[in-house]
């Protein structure tokens, strides 16, 4: 009992002295404490990092293996395409984006209507496309209603027009991707990009593009004294092009507008 009680008091008095050694120049042993934090799983949808954050939204990727690739015919507007659909010329409205008229029979062409139709031509020039499709296959003219989706790289087609502002989000009716393309299209209209820029442009905003078509320059000058439209009856003002203009449209300033009339809930006009 007498040999352990001294080997014991050795072993300690072995450790003070050798932690008084190391303290002595300067050295201190290093103890190791860590955790293992679980792997956060990846965002999907709509991720907040808190609350003065922008919201983020994810990009849509879809696997193409074993799809169909469908030839681009031609592009008829900025949201219609015509496309080789099994060995038969089908026209297809493009879900989600609504852009300028160019070709309607009873409108005129409208304010950057050109630009926005040279958009989707540089995006599907010589190009095929997958299809992905919604609730409803087709609408009352016997268009297919698709997400169309560049071959061989995959580019989202319809959310790159309103990302880059050549097209704003359709929202008439619900669809898949609806949230996705409302903030990506406030995002284009917040930074000026594509015909949200040529807008601003005649107040020193951003600079427009070139081929601008003299509509397109009437439109600009007009906006920059008018900023909104509203119609005889209706109850909402609406931005330059706004498919609810049809029939009627009277210019008024933003300040005005505001006073008596709500925005437009399709062409979310300047709030």
């Amino acid at each position: 009992m007498k040999k352990v009680l001294t080997t014991s008091s050795f072993l300690v008095l072995g450790f003070f002295g050798l932690y008084y050694v190391f303290t002595l120049f300067g050295v201190r042993p290093v103890v190791s404490t860590y955790e293992t934090v679980p792997e956060k799983p990846p965002e999907i949808g709509i991720a907040v990092a808190d609350t003065n954050s922008v919201t983020q939204m994810s990009y849509p990727v879809e696997d193409f293996t074993g799809d169909t690739a469908y030839k681009v015919i031609r592009v008829i507007d900025g949201d219609t395409v015509k496309i080789d659909y099994n060995g038969k010329a089908t026209n297809v409205r493009l879900i989600g984006v609504d852009t300028p008229e160019t070709v309607h029979p009873n409108k005129p062409v409208e304010a950057y209507g050109k630009e926005a139709s040279d958009f989707t031509k540089n995006l599907l020039h010589g190009e095929s496309v997958y299809l992905r499709f919604d609730a409803e296959k087709t609408d009352k003219y016997d268009r297919l209603l698709a997400y169309l989706y560049r071959v061989p790289d995959g580019l989202f087609v319809n959310l790159e027009i309103v990302r880059q502002g050549y097209g704003h989000a359709y929202t008439r009716f619900p669809f898949k991707h609806m949230e996705l393309f409302r903030y990506y299209g406030n995002r284009a209209r917040e930074v000026g990009k594509g015909l949200y820029g040529l807008s601003e442009a005649s107040s020193g905003g951003v600079i427009p593009q070139t081929g601008v078509s003299s509509v397109a320059s009437e439109a600009v000058d007009a906006a920059a004294q008018n900023d909104v439209y509203v119609t005889r009856t209706g109850t909402k003002y609406h931005r330059e092009g706004c498919r609810s203009l049809s029939r009627s449209k009277i210019p008024l300033s933003l300040a005005e507008a505001k006073q008596k009339y709500s925005p437009c809930g399709r062409c979310s006009p300047s709030r």
